[in-house]
């Protein structure tokens, strides 16, 4: 049997569990004040409950469906940060089965196989399985799956952002910064978008982060005369709080506040798009 482990970051399940789910991310240690209230205000945008939590299990059931038409294949959930976490995921995996991981992440990077490969490797290393780890998604569906979307809004915009979520710079990250910059190109080609740009959200307070912000290019915009601005999350496969309130509230105020129209393509999450992308390259890595 295949066993395909879905890896992702894990969200709690109420505003109650975020002291919780803080204190993991903080190995035990002091959330400090300002992180804490943060998150808890983020949390109570969303009525307690990210959309991811719903949305990974859409995936599972969908992916499980439509890659049992090719094979005996079961749908595992494992979260860096919450639960099942991948230690306890992994843990009725045994020497019959072929594990296949797959972290809910579009682009190659070094930080996705420290936090989740290493991870895994050592949660499987008492146990003897042959394991394939996906990092990143190479298939034409996914340029499909977006030019889809971001077709919906050509009549009203001229102007689109391409971002992803910026990374910490402690490893070489250049596969995941040309990732976003040959993404971005490719569609724009596809569907002969004239103007569009480039950059980065969600940098860190601490350490040096990938840059340009999103923030940073204000300048660029004005130089331009832009007046609208369809900013559109590549980086991510599904909804998500990093999305909800980084861009949707905190980028769109910027936004709005220089005179700019925001809108914001929806990302793909359990689409019968994505459920085909994650089906072909998991078939592909057999």
């Amino acid at each position: 049997m295949y066993k395909v482990i879905l890896l992702s970051y894990g969200s709690p399940e109420r505003t109650g569990d975020v002291p919780e789910y803080l204190s993991g991310i903080f190995n035990g240690k002091p959330v400090p004040d300002d992180v804490m209230k943060e998150n808890i205000k983020k949390y109570e945008m969303v009525n307690g409950k990210s959309p991811s939590n719903n949305i990974i299990k859409n995936i599972m059931d969908k992916l499980g469906k439509l890659l049992n038409k090719y094979g005996d294949f079961e749908i595992i959930e494992a979260y860096k940060h919450w639960k099942p976490s991948i230690e306890d995921a992994v843990s009725g995996i045994d020497s019959n089965d072929k594990v296949i991981a797959l972290p809910l992440f579009a682009f190659r990077s070094n930080n996705v196989s420290k936090s989740y490969e290493i991870p895994l490797n050592n949660a499987l290393k008492n146990k003897t399985v042959n394991i394939k780890f996906i990092n990143g998604l190479e298939d034409k569906m996914f340029n499909y799956l977006w030019v889809k979307e971001i077709s919906k809004y050509v009549y009203d915009y001229d102007n689109f952002l391409f971002t992803a979520h910026s990374l910490p710079l402690i490893d070489d990250e250049n596969s995941y910064v040309n990732s976003l910059y040959s993404k971005a190109s490719e569609i724009s080609g596809i569907m002969g978008l004239k103007n569009y740009y480039t950059a980065f959200y969600s940098q860190g307070k601490h350490g040096k982060w990938i840059e340009p912000s999103i923030y940073s290019l204000m300048d660029n915009f004005k130089r331009d005369r832009i007046d609208n601005l369809l900013v559109i999350p590549v980086g991510f496969l599904y909804e998500h709080l990093e999305i909800l309130y980084d861009l949707d509230r905190k980028y769109r105020d910027f936004i709005e506040e220089n005179g700019i129209k925001y809108r914001r393509a929806v990302t793909p999450s359990a689409s019968d798009e994505l459920i085909i992308l994650l089906k072909n390259v998991i078939l592909k890595n057999l």
